[in-house]
């Protein structure tokens, strides 16, 4: 009987909880929406690290759908085409190219599903024509006949992020072209032409570069005069759980390896290791992110750290992803000195990357820089190695479950001044805080009610 009672009481405590109230977002935007007027700045939506689909040159999909006639990243074909190639100079190229955000990440393994990517934000946006009709709470908003005011912008998420924000550079100049002669078919007017950036994650870090450096490559030793080049053409940047301090996060999958979820194949560390992207990821230096077993900070971007802690390309256990990656190489020596060339060359870029984004600039007039930070999920930001060589994590702080919001603000305000002001390179406009983890706040109805009242209804 007390079984019973209690189960009763559960079903009423469960039928007495309120459900979470969303807005009516299609009747407060959709006006604002369709006005293609000039005040109305066309959007650029840039995914994060992951969140754009990769095909090779036969139009196979290598990232973005797992199963069917996707390659399989678990072969050896997989492995190389995910790869990038292994060089100590230069940044080759591969047969690789973008082909848009992750909407929905298809997965084929005997029976069809998908698991939303960045559907909530797409639909929200309409980026890419990307206009539903599931009559969710995120696709009620009617953008109207002819739309053309929403776009995404997918990029090979391997690559430097500098690299990446060259190529952004030519995108909003074929953009504004486009919006520039769709307005004076429309209106037989011509006017300026300044677009508003979203961006999650990685993906901020891209859209961050290109407004301090515009369309100019990587200095080396990072030392870059900021010119703010790319702010001419935006108006609004808002950068959604950004890692502009990092994360720890990507030194794990650094040293051993990558895996999106269970039931698909880890991706090796050798594999990951080939990006230059994901060294970019990590925490700065100076911040001490990483200790050893005596709690001594531990220099991760110094090649030989890597040597004696094992990791990544400098791990002898890899000499089999190595051999499948190399195959042209048959001396395992020779690999191994190719694949430390890598690392030192992904090492030093990281370095050169982390010195031109910490440099402090006020942005010009006018232009707007936002953040939307998590700071409701505990997140890593300390991690010890072992005598094993792993690196656990040992301390956390607020933030996303992926990037803390100490990182997301670039906040440098040291111990014992915490209390104060918040002390950041970056001059933010304002700041808001999403009570979602990484993956899920682009869809987070709070999130995206602010986002839209922020670019289509704020001057």
């Amino acid at each position: 009987m007390k079984i019973y009672a209690i189960g009763f009481l559960l079903i009423l405590l469960i039928g007495c909880t309120p459900s979470m109230k969303t807005p009516d977002l299609g009747g407060i935007y959709s006006a604002a929406a369709k006005n293609k007027g000039p005040e109305r700045n066309p959007i650029i939506v840039i995914p994060g690290m992951l969140g754009s689909r990769l095909v090779n040159a036969d139009g196979r999909v290598v990232w973005g759908e797992f199963g069917g006639r996707a390659i399989d990243l678990g072969s050896v074909e997989g492995m190389r085409a995910l790869a990038l190639p292994l060089s100590g100079k230069g940044w080759p190229k591969d047969e690789l190219r973008p082909d848009g955000a992750l909407e929905q990440v298809k997965v084929s393994l005997g029976f069809d599903f998908q698991f939303s990517a960045y559907s909530g934000m797409m639909r929200a946006f309409g980026a890419g024509g990307y206009l539903d009709s599931d009559h969710s709470a995120l696709s009620e908003i009617d953008y109207g006949p002819g739309h053309y005011t929403c776009f995404q912008f997918g990029y090979d998420w391997r690559r430097s992020c500098a690299e990446n924000a060259v190529l952004l550079g030519r995108f909003i100049d074929e953009k504004k072209r486009y919006v520039s002669n769709e307005r004076f078919k429309r209106t037989g007017k011509r006017s300026e032409v300044k677009f508003d950036i979203v961006a999650h994650s990685m993906g901020g870090l891209v859209a961050r570069y290109y407004a301090m450096y515009g369309k100019r490559p990587l200095a080396s030793g990072g030392k870059m005069a900021v010119t703010w080049a790319g702010a001419k053409d935006l108006d609004k940047l808002v950068l959604v759980g950004t890692p502009n301090d990092g994360s720890i996060y990507p030194v794990q999958q650094l040293s051993e390896g990558y895996k999106l979820a269970p039931f698909l194949p880890r991706i090796p560390p050798a594999v990951i290791g080939t990006m230059p992207s994901m060294y970019e990821l990590m925490p700065r230096t100076e911040a001490g992110a990483v200790i050893d077993k005596d709690s001594n900070p531990i220099a991760i971007f110094q090649t030989e750290s890597w040597k004696s802690l094992n990791w990544g390309l400098a791990d002898p256990a890899q000499e089999q992803i190595l051999s499948q990656l190399l195959p042209e190489i048959a001396d395992s020596q020779e690999r191994r000195k190719i694949a430390i060339a890598h690392l030192s060359k992904m090492l030093s870029n990281a370095r050169d990357f982390h010195r031109a984004m910490n440099a402090k600039a006020v942005p010009p007039a006018g232009f707007q820089i936002h953040a939307f930070a998590g700071d409701a999920v505990s997140t890593g930001s300390r991690a010890q190695v072992g005598a094993d060589g792993v690196p656990a994590i040992i301390d956390y702080l607020s933030g996303d479950g992926v990037v803390t919001r100490k990182s997301m603000l670039m906040d440098r305000r040291g111990k014992g001044s915490e209390g104060g002001r918040l002390q950041s390179p970056i001059h933010w406009t304002h700041s808001q805080f999403v009570f979602s983890d990484h993956k899920k706040m682009t869809s987070d109805p709070a999130f995206v009610d602010n986002v839209l009242h922020l670019l289509l209804e704020r001057p």
